[in-house]
């Protein structure tokens, strides 16, 4: 796979293959583990579901609002997860995460918008054992997984300040991978870095334009589908 590029109305943005090394990082890190697709070796799965066991995403949900005006803010969750990533980058937290802005349809012409967070601490993420640490995630995630999704929380909440984006969470909530929603997959955090693994990647979505703003003008990328590890139809692979 070579380089490609993206331009933008901000400026162009280079995506650069990320090499098996880097992919075995994420394989370490990722609870589930990666898959390679054996019908396209340059595609990898990200696995979310093994037999029955999902894995469990913190959902930062909007209110239920008409699928038109929904179509809107799911866009705009997209960018927002772009601009936050340098703000959540100076936490300089180990292990994984992946921010997805995600779309649920509801009854009545009315659809489920927000954010949904997977994490995979490292060792070095465990908190120090004090009392009033907060830890209400740790025991469904791992150690140091409440500081991760809090540090992106607060990453979310200044990028959404700094750039004028009008958010508002219900609340925040652990949910099996399937009980969220349709999950917009475009940007990986881990080992101190970004990937791009957003699956077909369209050159002309707005999300880039808010990469750009960002900071990044150099990205990693590994094309990324969510799989399930034990789905006989499917074509991904170990190895």
């Amino acid at each position: 796979m070579k380089p490609m590029y993206i331009e933008t109305d901000a400026g162009s943005l280079e995506l650069i293959p990320a090499t098996l090394d880097q992919l075995r990082v994420v394989a370490r890190y990722w609870p589930m583990g990666l898959l390679r697709n054996s019908e396209d070796p340059l595609q990898y799965g990200l696995v979310f579901q093994q037999g029955e066991k999902e894995l469990i995403g913190i959902k930062l949900q909007s209110v239920d609002i008409p699928e038109e005006d929904a179509q809107i803010q799911h866009l705009m969750y997209r960018s927002l997860i772009a601009l936050s990533l340098p703000i959540y980058l100076k936490k300089e937290n180990h292990g994984i995460m992946l921010p997805c802005a995600y779309y649920k349809e509801k009854s009545e012409g009315l659809a489920e918008t927000g954010v949904a967070i997977f994490v995979g601490p490292g060792p070095s993420s465990e908190p120090e054992a004090k009392e009033d640490s907060n830890t209400v995630f740790d025991t469904k995630l791992g150690n140091g997984a409440t500081s991760m999704v809090f540090d992106m929380i607060g990453a979310l909440d200044k990028a959404s300040k700094d750039g004028g984006f009008p958010t508002q969470f219900l609340g925040i909530e652990p949910r099996p991978r399937l009980a969220i929603g349709g999950l917009a997959m475009h940007f990986l955090v881990v080992a101190g870095g970004v990937i791009v693994v957003k699956d077909p990647l369209d050159k002309n979505e707005l999300v880039w334009k808010s990469t750009v703003q960002a900071g990044f003008s150099r990205l990693l990328y590994a094309p990324m589908q969510p799989t399930c590890l034990s789905d006989p139809e499917s074509s991904y692979r170990r190895g």
